[in-house]
């Protein structure tokens, strides 16, 4: 993730990387090797499938995470590979050292997981959202894009990809910035624009951290979880702050949870707003820079 990256860089003298896979040389002269457990298992055996390749049965790897994580799990998952013990533990978290006992083979392309949605491909990798299928608040947020949707886009918190693709195939007048926090979301909207042909900036940021310029559209379907729990912080900070990234007359357009109001996120910063359409579930929400302030 962005922010363990940053944080990790700030407190550090030693190199810190935002990268998906580190390359051979790097892991090989690494004098130690901790790695953070993800919550997805399938996420945690493709990490470590690729840097357990590189290594020799003389080499340990750590493994700690959160109890809320699986971290549990990881005995079971790699005991194929590795040896592990539980060498502390704390309230919240686990710490395994690990010896190699065989090294397996890796293939990045056995991991990445391909589809086919209303004639466009899709690309996602472990640890995207909605890795093997597209939810169903995208699909609705998608069926409100049409060809009057123009100019400079930015799609926060881009995943797969395929909003950005979506709209792209049915408006060819816009240009494209995608940005997330995860590396393996940025990674799979690459492969996913790469396979359909389309071109898009694609860079890291915390919602508008790594943004410098202003957009005629901005459209996310925002994660509302941290750690399990509901957080709107994320999906308030999409809102509140898009007003200083539109260009004049330009639109915001998000898909949330219909138990979700973001009446007051809206309310702060525009003078009208509306929900363009819901169903059972998720429900969009739409306004335009006519900001107060």
């Amino acid at each position: 993730m962005l922010n363990n990256w940053i944080y990790l860089k700030n407190k550090t003298k030693h190199i810190v990387k935002f990268i998906l896979l580190e390359d051979k040389q790097i892991i090989l002269n690494s004098n130690l090797i901790l790695y953070f457990w993800p919550t997805s298992k399938f996420e945690a055996i493709f990490h470590l499938k690729r840097i357990l390749s590189f290594l020799s049965e003389k080499n340990h790897i750590f493994l700690i995470g959160e109890k809320r994580s699986g971290i549990q799990t990881a005995k079971k998952l790699l005991k194929t590979w590795i040896h592990l013990e539980k060498i502390d533990s704390a309230k919240h978290c686990h710490l395994f050292s690990g010896k190699i006992i065989v090294k397996p083979k890796f293939k990045f392309e056995n991991f990445i997981y391909q589809q086919t949605w209303k004639e466009i491909c899709i690309k996602t990798i472990p640890g995207v959202f909605s890795y093997n299928k597209i939810d169903i608040g995208s699909q609705l947020l998608i069926s409100t894009f049409s060809k009057s949707i123009q100019g400079n886009i930015l799609d926060i918190g881009c995943g797969s990809g395929i909003l950005s693709v979506s709209l792209a195939k049915q408006s060819s007048k816009v240009k494209l910035t995608l940005v997330d926090t995860h590396i393996a979301a940025l990674v799979s909207s690459q492969l996913t624009l790469e396979c359909n042909d389309i071109i898009g900036d694609i860079f890291p940021s915390d919602v508008y951290s790594n943004i410098h310029k202003k957009f005629n559209f901005i459209m996310s379907n925002p994660s509302f979880h941290c750690n399990s729990k509901i957080n709107l912080s994320f999906i308030s900070t999409i809102i509140k702050d898009s007003v200083r990234y539109l260009k004049k007359q330009g639109e915001i357009r998000i898909v949330v949870n219909s138990s979700i109001s973001c009446d007051q996120f809206f309310k702060y910063a525009f003078v009208k707003y509306n929900i363009l359409k819901e169903n059972t579930k998720f429900k969009v929400y739409q306004a335009y820079q006519k900001n107060k302030k």
